[in-house]
């Protein structure tokens, strides 16, 4: 199940950040901080985060999750700062 971050009433938009992925949990930390800064920045906006590969949410599973919840138009904006090990 996608986390969504943004408490208020649930808005239209929304966006995903779609990262690679990987087996460290920690590695997503900085991902997460975005997320979180995005939502505070841009509260108009449903800011979910999905991976690649390795992780939890799949870009899928983040897009059928916010559709379900009723957003009309989602974003994706690619994250992938980093070569792979």
């Amino acid at each position: 199940m996608t986390t969504v971050s943004n408490s208020k009433a649930l808005p239209v938009s929304a966006v995903v950040l779609f990262a690679h992925g990987s087996r460290d949990p920690q590695w997503a930390q900085p991902f997460r901080a975005m997320q979180e800064k995005l939502s505070v920045q841009r509260p108009e906006l449903s800011v979910a985060l999905a991976f690649l590969e390795l992780m939890q949410p799949s870009l899928p599973e983040a897009v059928s999750h916010l559709a379900a919840a009723g957003h009309v138009r989602i974003t994706i904006a690619p994250l992938f700062m980093a070569q792979g090990a």
